[in-house]
């Protein structure tokens, strides 16, 4: 009995410390690695954007729906355009659940017809509204890259 005791304590703190661990941005490669290999086609639109906070952006494709990494030069820029693609989601009157701590922030809303996921970690920014049918797929895409 004392050993399962034990087992058990010690499977209680695995599970609190990997609940509790810090999330990590992922750098442009790391992103377009975890993509790749979940059937996207990851193009860089860095040069479309006119904003010079931004230094890249990805854009994935997987022929169902899109997802878009930002990587911005600051934490305090990514923090601003979460607010304001937040803000923008919520035009529609319909409010969503959001997660945060200090450097993650996660903002999720389901319409009838639309889900809508907003990730932010560090400086970098993930974004995407798709189909409601594939918000699993979505959801399983964003875990994959540890978001």
């Amino acid at each position: 009995m004392k050993t399962f005791k034990k087992i058990f304590i010690l499977l209680l703190a695995a599970i609190i410390l990997t609940a509790c661990s810090k999330k990590e941005p992922l750098k442009s490669e790391e992103a377009i690695s975890i993509l790749s290999s979940n059937g996207f086609i990851v193009t860089d639109v860095t040069n479309q954007m006119e904003d010079d906070r931004i230094n890249y952006v990805g854009s994935a494709n997987n022929g169902k729906f899109q997802i878009e990494y930002y990587i911005f030069s600051q934490e305090a820029d990514a923090k601003k355009a979460y607010e304001s693609n937040k803000e923008s989601f919520e035009n529609n009157k319909t409010k969503g659940k959001e997660k945060k701590d200090e450097t993650y922030q996660k903002y999720t809303q389901e319409l009838s017809d639309t889900y809508n996921v907003l990730t932010r970690v560090g400086n970098t920014l993930l974004y995407s509204s798709v189909n409601i049918e594939y918000k699993k797929d979505l959801n399983k895409v964003i875990k994959a890259m540890g978001y």
